[in-house]
């Protein structure tokens, strides 16, 4: 992939959130120009080192005006639509999730239809889905139980016919678990890990749900992958390992790899209303038609996270 990206106009929405700064960093990487559009306000802690390589453009994406406006002066080749609402399960207003998932996503395509681009990539999720008993397919009925899954579902659908109506070229991945570096400290890997650095204590779940978590390195590529294949015009991929833990079996990992003698506090914390019990994507399609494979394996990837947040565990307090 090295050098494909070089001096492409490359947009990316969502570039303060977990996924997107890393793409904002490889991007760079890739000797991208890399535009970011990011509301007022944003919190760019993530990206504070990289910004001095990209040019931000102030809007929020749900204002079509500033959209327009931004997307016109940027021109660009190809856009990564990485901002969403509810990631974070404590983000349940209804009208700003259909907003920024839904509207907002409306608004980038509606402004690139006068001018078009390469290809519009953007990040779906396996809550589109819902709790599926069996593995599951990118041709899987939708059930969504949850805002943030109902309104990406809602926000892939529109967004594949609008840009097949416009000829724009488009593909959605739909991520099952990532972990990495720089991640939300509510979120499940930062949650232990920085909890034992803190020598505190580790209050979780029973921890019996499966999921299949994925470095997110690989989730990068997998991004680069479907914007560069000039044949995937209007897809839907999932993108995981395609194997599937209980949760149990990271905390395991953690704490093996951290070498600590505490214990979790397993059902410390209740189960959530609506929980997802096993989310096992089927991954064939990415692999056969992207021929993409995670590069980067659980333990290296996990090594790698631990060591980020030893270093960085201050930007948390």
């Amino acid at each position: 992939m090295k050098g494909a990206f070089t001096n492409k106009r490359v947009l990316i929405t969502g570039a303060s959130g977990f996924i997107g700064s890393h793409l904002v960093k490889r991007m760079i990487e890739e000797n991208a120009q890399v535009f970011i559009i990011a509301r007022n306000g944003s919190d760019l802690w993530r990206i504070e080192n990289l910004i001095k390589d990209t040019i931000i453009h102030k809007a929020d994406i749900r204002d079509l005006d500033k959209v327009e406006s931004c997307i016109k002066n940027i021109r660009p080749d190809y856009v990564f639509n990485m901002a969403a609402y509810g990631v974070d399960a404590r983000q349940k207003d209804y009208f700003i999730a259909a907003d920024t998932n839904i509207i907002g996503t409306m608004n980038i395509l509606n402004s690139l239809i006068p001018l078009g681009c390469k290809k519009f990539i953007n990040i779906g999720t396996c809550m589109e889905y819902g709790d599926k008993k069996d593995i599951i397919g990118e041709d899987c009925h939708l059930e969504p139980f949850n805002i943030y899954g109902s309104t990406k579902a809602a926000a892939t659908m529109l967004s594949h016919q609008i840009a097949a109506e416009n000829n724009i070229d488009i593909v959605t991945l739909r991520a099952f678990g990532v972990f990495g570096e720089n991640e939300g400290s509510h979120k499940f890997f930062p949650h232990i890990i920085l909890s034992l650095l803190n020598n505190t204590d580790v209050n979780l779940t029973g921890c019996e749900q499966y999921r299949d978590y994925c470095y997110i390195e690989n989730i990068i590529d997998g991004l680069l992958l479907a914007a560069l294949d000039v044949t995937v015009k209007n897809e839907i991929f999932n993108i995981g390992t395609g194997v599937i833990f209980q949760l149990k079996y990271y905390v395991d990992k953690i704490y093996k790899r951290m070498e600590t003698s505490s214990k979790p506090n397993y059902g410390a914390v209740p189960y959530r209303s609506g929980e997802v019990w096993k989310p096992h994507p089927d991954i064939n399609k990415i692999k056969s038609v992207l021929k993409w494979e995670p590069r980067i394996g659980f333990d290296e990837g996990l090594d790698r996270t631990i060591k980020w947040y030893e270093k960085n565990k201050d930007k948390y307090q």
